[in-house]
């Protein structure tokens, strides 16, 4: 387990303008982007009406940049923890948004659109993420200390800040925002999500390893002695819950150093949805017989596994509601969700055909 891998210094005299160049590099990068795209679909663009038509995204990033500055962060040397699972949650939105843009061009599809679609996707996803955490720990952001104090605003609801994030409400967000960037420019969702679904997997997979690494999404204590089995340190967020449980000699080694060995439910999930990328891409993929084949399979394969390893996982306080806990529950309307995408993309190939 290794949460943070370095330490990045900024030097006081340095930091407005490195604020500064981020700022300009990235409302630049995006002003390119949507020329280079308006230009493909035969229209006349300059840099200033794409700065215009990106206005929402460039006051955020303002608004960020002007608060970080007010607050006093830039008026000292800065230190920035690069957290390996940020640095993999990253890795994971380049390297999917790379396979979705590939597999759009060899199918037809636009893969600019693609990419920008994937940028909507990935926002919706950090969004939903959030909300379905705070959702599942609602006693804690919703209780008599619902308050917080921060250095930006000072006194301030919890439930805003961005801490804590579960996959399935990153992947309800993600499809609720594709499902309106799609309608919004006509592009038909079900043959967009066969092609950006793999991705989903492939993302996943190295998300999970940033669980493992960052301590988070733990197994339960591990009552047989297996090979793979993983001890988390006292940094970690499983060790920090599990001394902070009444009965934590009940999760806590002897010498107060480590947590009991512990399935490495991280593990799990990701080498499983390694898996499911793979039958993805070389077997559902090269045999799709309809629009939605690829979404459903993925839908129906993953919710048996997450099925499977919430039967290991140990953190409990996400909330268990009648002996299911909340991702199992959310499996099960994931599950009937792929029986339905199923059924339509099916029926619906049946009535083209007929007709």
């Amino acid at each position: 387990m290794l949460p943070v891998l370095l330490q990045i210094s900024i030097p006081a005299a340095w930091a407005k303008l490195v604020v500064a160049l981020v700022f300009l590099a990235l409302t630049l990068g995006r002003a390119l982007f949507y020329v280079r795209r308006a230009r493909k679909e035969g229209h006349r663009a300059s840099l200033v009406e794409a700065v215009k038509d990106d206005a929402v995204t460039v006051v955020v990033l303002a608004a960020v940049g002007i608060a970080v500055w007010k607050a006093g962060y830039l008026d000292t040397d800065v230190s920035l923890p690069l957290h390996t699972y940020g640095l993999l949650v990253a890795s994971a939105f380049i390297v999917g948004a790379g396979l979705a843009q590939r597999e759009a061009a060899k199918v037809g599809q636009d893969p600019d659109r693609v990419a920008d679609l994937s940028f909507w996707i990935l926002a919706s996803a950090l969004v939903g993420a959030h909300l379905y955490f705070v959702l599942v720990n609602h006693e804690e952001y919703f209780g008599p200390d619902w308050l917080t104090t921060t250095r930006l605003f000072g006194r301030w609801p919890k439930f805003l800040l961005p801490a804590g994030m579960v996959f399935y409400g990153g992947f309800i967000g993600a499809v609720i925002g594709a499902f309106y960037y799609m309608r919004r420019h006509s592009m038909r969702f079900l043959p967009y999500a066969d092609t950006l679904i793999p991705s989903v997997a492939i993302g996943h997979f190295l998300g999970r390893l940033g669980c493992f690494g960052a301590g988070c999404c733990w197994g339960d204590v591990a009552h047989a002695h297996l090979p793979w089995l993983a001890s988390f340190p006292s940094a970690s967020l499983a060790y920090q819950t599990m001394a902070s449980r009444p009965n934590a000699e009940e999760f806590i080694a002897a010498d107060h150093a480590t947590t009991l060995p512990l399935h490495p439910t991280q593990l799990y999930e990701s080498f499983g949805e390694l898996a499911i990328f793979l039958v993805l891409v070389l077997l559902v993929r090269p045999r799709k017989r309809f629009d939605g084949q690829v979404l459903a399979v993925w839908l129906l394969l993953y919710s048996g596994l997450r099925t499977v390893v919430e039967m290991f996982r140990g953190d409990v306080e996400r909330g268990v509601y009648s002996g299911l806990g909340a991702g199992q529950w959310t499996s099960i309307a994931i599950l009937v969700a792929g029986v339905l995408v199923w059924v339509v993309g099916t029926r619906t190939r049946d009535a083209r055909l007929a007709a």
